[in-house]
């Protein structure tokens, strides 16, 4: 991804918030948002 584009991760009970989390530490440029329901980071 270029510099200053967006990625959205919907979901972060599965594999949606590990998978934020490590497209941020590769892509530092891209603007990363979660979009989640639960309260917390993992439950299942």
């Amino acid at each position: 991804m270029k510099k200053g584009e967006k990625l959205v991760v919907i979901g972060c009970g599965g594999v949606g918030g590990p998978a934020a989390m490590l497209s941020r530490k590769l892509m530092p440029d891209v603007d990363v948002t979660i979009i989640r329901k639960e309260e917390r980071f993992i439950v299942r």
